[in-house]
């Protein structure tokens, strides 16, 4: 599997628009892996795990285009993960020579929201897939299973373990200290990529819920060694990055190497 971060930022995304503390005003400065657009990510050119606001600036940043997307897989319904609005762009009437469905996954928010969205549009151009918590499913060579994260109080959000010839990734963004539930899933099952997140940066607290922060984003890493889930083959990712961390790219990065964990940035691509 290859995978591609397209965008790396948490919610505001870096330059916040409304914001000129010291993170965001250096990225406007400096620019590169210091601009950061908000989360989503492609796995093998054509699966899209969540849709960001930006996403349609993404694929052309990446000179890349949405056709050869045949999947989407999304985590929850907050927006900036939930632009389903470019589905329209996808209908009957709005797109020419569209050879084959796309398949959209998710839990029961996102699949009616998708669905609705589209507003009558839907015709043979969409398939929708409600999956469930643990229950892995298997389309196109690929094996997917829902784990539960901890994030949303009004909907179950979801991370992914994506399985493909021999090689498992997991995809943690949107999540505090993961449910009990996940850890038992996860437990004994080797991860080669895990993507984290670190929105949280230095507020206090252990096991925090809803993001984490870098005390429980360290934490849990030891735990899922503990659990066999990571060892020395092993890539950590962490993304989702907040300017409320107070660190511009390469400092973040700094800490980052100092715990074994890669810092992700947009663009980013690697090889699993």
């Amino acid at each position: 599997m290859q995978i591609k971060f397209m965008g790396t930022a948490a919610s505001e995304g870096i330059p916040n628009p409304f914001c000129n503390c010291k993170v965001c005003t250096y990225a406007r400065e400096n620019g590169g892996k210091n601009v950061r657009t908000r989360a989503s990510l492609m796995i093998d050119g054509h699966i899209a795990i969540d849709m960001s606001p930006e996403w349609s600036y993404q694929l052309k940043r990446e000179n890349m285009t949405a056709r050869d997307t045949d999947m989407v897989l999304f985590t929850h319904t907050h927006p900036d993960h939930f632009n389903v609005g470019e589905f329209v762009s996808r209908a009957k009437g709005f797109a020419q020579n569209i050879e084959f469905p796309l398949h959209v996954f998710g839990n029961d928010c996102a699949i009616k929201g998708a669905f609705n969205a589209l507003d009558g549009l839907q015709g043979d151009r969409f398939v929708f897939h409600l999956v469930a918590p643990y229950i892995t499913c298997e389309h196109a060579g690929y094996k997917i299973t829902p784990t539960l994260a901890n994030h949303a109080k009004m909907e179950l959000c979801y991370n992914y373990l994506i399985e493909k010839d021999g090689k498992t990734f997991f995809y943690g963004l949107d999540s505090g200290w993961l449910p009990e539930s996940t850890f038992e899933f996860l437990k004994g099952r080797h991860i080669d990529v895990a993507v984290l997140e670190c929105t949280y940066a230095f507020r206090e607290g252990e096991k925090t819920a809803n993001h984490l922060n870098f005390k429980s984003l360290f934490d849990e890493v030891a735990l899922l060694k503990e659990l066999c889930c990571l060892d020395k083959t092993s890539r950590v990712i962490a993304s989702h990055v907040s300017h409320s961390s107070t660190l511009n790219h390469e400092e973040l990065e700094k800490l980052m190497q100092e715990h074994g964990i890669i810092t992700a940035f947009d663009g980013l691509t690697l090889d699993i």
